[in-house]
């Protein structure tokens, strides 16, 4: 009789707590990006730089912030598909386009993430270009970093794949922890002064990556968690 009684409180339990229903986060952006987009150009319209990131924050915030990836199969140069489900570390998405200048300091520092948070952090490059174009962009990078690509031209992006393309533009970087929740986006993920010196710009990349990965705590080196 006890051990029905328990199964009972256990039964009683979970339906006066109740599991909240997930959000994913093609979902929210096919439901919230128009409205934002329209404010955001009328503020850019108007020069209002302030009001333009209110939004943005008040977006990420309230409507995509913890918001789930759904599986997603993604081609890698090297062969193969890469599932996102099959992932068990934190990842780093970042979207690139081939026409895009990629400064070697970029390079260097996402290599050298690589390396350091090697078993903690999955960094994962995805071009929206052909294959042939992001092979070949992928020499650069080493072997810690798994380089995709997606040609619109030959096979059209899935609905849950073209969310991280055409809300916020490439280049942009999304944070996702091992449950597959989205901690931030970096939507301007570039170093966009040309005329930065090599050290500036090294430290510049090197600050948006360590911010995204540890947010008020920038100097941080060490154990990535995000639970």
């Amino acid at each position: 009789m006890k051990v029905y009684a328990t199964i009972l409180l256990l039964g009683c339990m979970f339906l006066a707590f109740p599991q909240q229903p997930k959000t994913y986060f093609d979902s929210q952006i096919a439901r919230h990006l128009k409205a934002y987009n329209v404010k955001s150009e009328i503020a850019m319209l108007n020069g209002d730089k302030e009001q333009a990131k209110f939004l943005f924050d008040s977006l990420f915030e309230n409507h995509l912030k913890d918001s789930y990836i759904r599986d997603i199969s993604l081609n890698k140069v090297k062969g193969g598909t890469l599932k996102t489900a099959s992932i068990d570390n934190p990842f780093l998405l970042i979207t690139k386009s081939s026409w895009e200048i990629i400064k070697d300091e970029e390079i260097a520092e996402i290599n050298r993430m690589s390396k350091l948070y090697k078993g903690q952090l999955e960094i994962i490059i995805l071009f929206w270009d052909s294959k042939d174009k992001a092979k070949q962009l992928s020499k650069n990078y080493n072997s810690n970093v798994t380089v995709t690509y997606i040609d619109e031209r030959k096979n059209k992006a899935s609905h849950i794949i073209k969310p991280f393309k055409h809300s916020f533009g490439a280049p942009a970087c999304f944070y996702f922890s091992e449950e597959k929740q989205l901690l931030k986006i970096d939507k301007k993920f570039t170093i966009s002064n040309v005329d930065h010196t090599a050290e500036v710009a090294f430290d510049a990349i090197h600050e948006k990556i360590k911010r995204i990965l540890f947010g008020d705590e920038p100097d941080k080196n060490g154990i990535i968690t995000t639970l």
